[in-house]
């Protein structure tokens, strides 16, 4: 009977452990250089690899069947802090900064779409001047793609709860009513007939001797959108330990929430491995499953074949926050208004903060059962 037990014991350990999945990095061919607050998306079978800070970039395809990437188009500019999805044949993205040094970042104008098939980018329908922002959350439903929160002005004021919709059809955009909670650097997860508005901080908020303090600004609350009956509500199961610049994907119906930045009473800000995963329909809080192999921030993340993808993003053990960019405690004030229009940004702008180098490298999870 005592073995008996022992085996029961070892067995369930085995089991919970093995559920939680494990994490794999992959070394692909022609791997590309390292970039951060990027953004990963899945298009007809393949990875597509948008964006980062530090200049325009070209488009990085990874074909999972032969493990290689292929260097596609220079987008038509910077792109940085968005998340990208992909629908049909294309990759769509609608929130990112694209002109200006940190932390005086100008959110795109327009929405953009690059067609995988002719390898190329398209500008598409003028974001209305009061909705554009970066740092957003984005994802597809029944063909129309949603953006939720993010921040109007850089990383210095302007995080929001705001709600719209694009159809890639009409070209259109449309204003819906905002989420419960403002967040930035956070993400939107599509699961059934609902959108989850998870992760993120409050980037606006700046102590008066620290203007860098908003890194423990983080939202646990998890928002939730009914496409079936247009409300929103909010779980009552929060994220154990918020980030901002994770990353949120759904994975056969559960949400996982993946790394992103954080700093605490007790630790400085730094990119994390924490991964945490909820069954919507079933689960009454989170749970802590597999850690990455490496902390990441600003990382992009995909699901593919019922796996999940993620690429760049910083990584490191982490460590104090960068130091404000001009002598004293706040950085120099906002610069003087200027025109952006639709003419196409310089090729380009400042990098971020040190905290946003880039990190290549792929890992991809998979799940336990």
């Amino acid at each position: 009977m005592k073995k008996l037990f022992i085996t029961l014991i070892f067995s369930a350990v085995t089991a919970g452990a093995f559920s939680q999945g494990h994490w794999q990095l992959l070394k692909g061919k022609d791997q590309p250089g390292s970039r951060g607050e990027c953004s990963l998306a899945v298009a007809g079978g393949k990875l597509y690899l948008i964006g980062g800070d530090g200049g325009a970039r070209p488009v990085e395809a990874y074909d999972p069947a032969t493990n290689t990437w292929a260097k596609k188009a220079v987008a038509p500019f910077t792109m940085h802090h968005f998340q990208s999805v992909g629908l049909g044949d294309k990759v769509y993205v609608l929130d990112a900064f694209y002109e200006g040094g940190y932390p005086d970042q100008v959110p795109l104008p327009n929405v953009y779409s690059y067609d995988t098939k002719k390898d190329s980018w398209q500008k598409l329908a003028e974001i209305p001047a009061d909705r554009r922002r970066a740092g957003a959350g984005e994802a597809v439903y029944n063909g129309k793609i949603y953006i939720v929160c993010g921040i109007t002005h850089g990383h210095r004021s302007g995080t929001n709860g705001m709600f719209d919709c694009y159809d890639p059809v009409t070209d259109k955009w449309t204003t819906l009513p905002d989420a419960p909670h403002i967040r930035d650097h956070s993400m939107a997860v599509v699961v059934g007939d609902k959108l989850y508005a998870v992760g993120g901080r409050n980037t606006s908020l700046h102590d008066a001797n620290n203007f860098m303090s908003f890194f423990d600004k983080v939202v646990l609350d998890v928002d939730c959108y009914d496409f079936k009956t247009g409300k929103w509500s909010t779980l009552a199961a929060k994220l154990p330990m918020g980030t901002g610049g994770g990353t949120a994907v759904n994975l056969d119906g559960k949400i996982f929430y993946i790394g992103g930045e954080r700093a605490t009473a007790t630790r400085p800000n730094g990119p994390q491995k924490d991964v945490y995963c909820l069954d919507p329909q079933k689960d009454k809080q989170w749970t802590k499953v597999a850690d990455l192999n490496r902390a990441r921030n600003g990382v992009g993340g995909a699901v593919l074949n019922h796996k999940i993808y993620i690429a760049g993003g910083a990584s490191g053990p982490g460590g104090p926050p960068p130091k404000p960019l001009a002598q004293g405690a706040n950085p120099p004030p906002p610069p003087a208004a200027t025109k952006t229009g639709n003419n196409p940004p310089p090729k380009g702008s400042p990098p971020g903060p040190p905290s946003e180098q880039g990190d290549i490298a792929l890992e991809v999870y998979y799940p336990g059962h």
